[in-house]
């Protein structure tokens, strides 16, 4: 059997030719790697700017109960529905959104911001009472067991507070759209 057929025998490359492809190979990597790199960074730089806006918002909306304070040393979030119209308005303003809610910055947010969830956490005791307000702005009350009750993110509720999450669409490279979702915790607490 004459296993040397014309088609099988070795062809001559010129010298550079494999180096060439396994350089073009490398190269592609590394543009898909620094693609991928450049989308982490900018969905990064959103997560930050959100939470520090959110975080400045819970604090302007969480106004203690100075009256309660003098009486019971107790922090209490004063008005629940005062709380959340300054939430609502500090979210406006931290973030710079138009009527339609939406950012002129397209960069960070590219469609309009929605406030998912507005929890105000008032505690006194061992009593944490949790006043939590829906997307539509329906108010529901529960109590819960101090150092039991946690926000919706998973920290423990350890005083008086105010948890919000808002929800966006983000726009990465390649014209690719995500919703991304964030969610703050504000505690109000006393300096000893």
């Amino acid at each position: 059997m004459h296993l040397k057929k014309k088609e099988c025998l070795l062809q001559s490359t010129e010298k550079g030719q494999i180096g060439w492809a396994a350089g073009l190979w490398l190269l592609l990597f590394l543009g898909c790697l620094l693609c991928a790199l450049i989308q982490l960074d900018v969905y990064r730089s959103s997560a930050q700017y959100m939470e520090d806006a959110l975080a400045a918002s819970n604090l302007a909306a969480a106004v203690i109960d100075v009256e309660e304070y003098g009486i019971s040393h107790q922090l209490q979030i004063k008005d629940v529905y005062g709380a959340r119209e300054r939430h609502i308005a500090a979210v406006k303003g931290n973030l710079g959104l138009t009527d339609a809610w939406e950012c002129p910055n397209q960069a960070l947010i590219s469609g309009p911001v929605r406030i998912e969830n507005f929890t105000v956490y008032s505690v006194s005791g061992n009593d944490v009472e949790i006043s939590s307000f829906d997307e539509n702005g329906v108010l529901s009350r529960s109590v819960g067991t101090f150092g039991q009750v946690a926000a919706p993110n998973g920290v423990l509720v350890e005083s008086s507070g105010i948890y919000s999450e808002i929800c966006y669409r983000i726009r990465g490279l390649f014209g690719v759209e995500v919703d991304a979702r964030k969610g703050k915790l504000a505690d109000v607490m006393r300096n000893e």
